[in-house]
Order: C-alpha cells, then structure tokens, then sequence
C-alpha cells in the first residue's frame, strides 16, 4: 500500500466531464499535466498525467476547463500497470489560477511493502550515520501482482535489527517525484519506519514471485 498526503500543482489538459460512482454519488474528474525535475542535474524532467476526481456536479464545470492552472490538495495513490505507473488523485480542495505557475508534486507518503535485496549502512562527512534501501509495495492487478518501487533513505538513524531484506515494514516520509532516463522514481525521506505484519493472502503464482 502506497498512501500520499499530498499536493500538485498542474494545468488541465482536458475539461472536466460529470461521473457517476458505484454508490450513485456524482463527481468530476479531469487530467492535470504536470512535470517532474530530473533525478539528477543533467537529467531532463518528464511530463505526468495526474488523473484527478474531486465531489462535484454539472454546475461546477465551467471553472474547470482545458488549460486552467490549478494547485490541489489531497489524496494520491498509484496504480501500476506492466511497466506503467499511474498517478490517481482525490482533491479535498482546489484553488483556480493559484499564486504558484509552477509545477509540484509533493507530501507525506505512507508506505506498507517489503524491503528489497540489501540495505546500505553509511556514514557522512560529519560523522553522522544513515541508512538507504529500496522496498516495494504489492497490489494486484487482474490475475497478475504488481510491484511498486520506492527508494528511501533515513538521516541520523543507526539501523535497527528488523530492518533486513525481505522483512515488512510500515514507513512514512516526504515524497520526492523525480524522473531517471524517461522512468518516473519515487523517493522519500523517512520521518518514521517500523515493522509490519502483513495481512494473509492467496499465495503467488510462479510467475508472480516476488523480483529478487
């Protein structure tokens, strides 16, 4: 499970249209563009689509038009599909034309997976000691399981015995968004990190073994 308190800030790229849920509630949903920063100095960004829903009926349409700028807050998750990763947002508020033209994805991420092979004890320059690994959540996708990768990294932590590859964890921190070679990363740095009992579920499939 991957959970993100979160803000955006993006333009629409297509006018909001009215859906109806399983429960019979209207809302309207519409796609904001935005783009990430490179990883790295030299790395070129890459545009997203955040698909956005938000409570609402016919007469608040007008206000959302193809090509308004919008900054929202509220609830992101991700959805993996093969090797494509797709952003799902759910607005609590939304402010139009906001003060900030510039494009953000940011906030507190809360994470349930499993660490992945190794994790790195270091120390920095003044001494100080951190860790870093990587970890994936699990989620099904029709017949298949998909595996959602974040990086982490924790300052002035020394690592705890439960931390060790394979184990499961429950972790929150500040996500970053970051693109890599034309691949979207997730990062975060770690405020909290402790174990996690997964709940039981039918067992894997040989081809939907865990990627180690």
């Amino acid at each position: 499970m991957i959970k993100v308190q979160a803000t955006i800030n993006g333009v629409i790229s297509k006018s909001a249209t009215v859906r109806t849920a399983s429960d019979g509630k209207k809302f309207i949903g519409f796609p904001v563009k935005l783009t990430v920063p490179g990883s790295r100095n030299n790395m070129p960004g890459k545009e997203l689509t955040v698909s956005v829903s938000k409570d609402g009926d016919e007469s608040e349409l007008p206000a959302f038009a193809a090509g308004t700028r919008i900054e929202a807050t509220g609830t992101l998750t991700f959805r993996k599909t093969s090797d494509n990763l797709f952003f799902n947002f759910h607005a609590d508020t939304v402010v139009l034309c906001p003060e900030s033209d510039k494009d953000a994805i940011k906030g507190t991420l809360e994470f349930k997976g499993t660490v992945g092979k190794g994790v790195d004890e270091r120390t920095d320059k003044k001494g100080g000691k951190y860790v870093s690994f990587s970890a994936y959540s699990t989620e099904k996708s029709g017949d298949a399981l998909q595996f959602t990768w974040v990086r982490f990294i924790k300052f002035n932590y020394v690592k705890e015995a439960f931390l060790e590859p394979k184990m499961k964890i429950h972790a929150t921190g500040k996500l970053t968004v970051s693109a890599y070679n034309g691949r979207i990363d997730l990062d975060c740095r770690l405020e909290e990190i402790k174990p996690w009992e997964r709940q039981p579920f039918t067992p894997a499939k040989d081809n939907e073994k865990p990627p180690f």
